[in-house]
């Protein structure tokens, strides 16, 4: 009876642990205001557009933190000019394409997303696409789409 107890015991417990790696909710607010704060963690966050008929480069870039500067040979994203500030290029990896994603309360917000070719191909294409997503990554290399549920 000891070892069925322990057995069960054991069970929920590693239950409640992988329950307890699963990510957090949070608002697009939150996210697009300091989006540093979150690198690393796995968020889900509901409501954003997916802009499927503007297919993204994959050589695009985006801004870093401290602005857009203009280097020969590489795109910049708008933004003031500021020394020692580049543009981060959105190279997926290998898989992997490179997806635009929009949020309502913040549209300058610009940053890196990828997703996995089967779940781009997953996609209806020809036009925006309201959804929640589930990512992980962090501010300056970019984000990985891991989960996605339409709206």
């Amino acid at each position: 009876m000891k070892k069925i107890t322990l057995f069960v015991l054991s069970i929920v417990a590693l239950a409640s642990a992988a329950m307890a790696q699963g990510a957090m909710t949070i608002n697009a607010a939150d996210f697009t205001s300091n989006p540093a704060r979150f690198n690393g963690k796995t968020i889900a966050i509901a409501g954003v557009k997916l802009d499927l008929a503007a297919s993204a480069a994959p050589t695009g870039a985006v801004s870093a933190a401290g602005g857009g500067t203009s280097i020969p040979g590489l795109a910049s994203a708008p933004g003031p000019a500021t020394p020692g500030a580049g543009a981060i290029r959105c190279n997926p990896p290998r898989g992997f394409k490179s997806i635009e994603v929009d949020f309502p309360n913040a549209p300058a917000f610009s940053k890196c997303f990828f997703i996995a070719e089967a779940q781009y191909n997953a996609l209806p294409k020809g036009h925006a696409l309201t959804a929640q997503l589930t990512f992980k990554g962090s501010d300056r290399l970019g984000y990985t789409i891991t989960m996605f549920k339409l709206q």
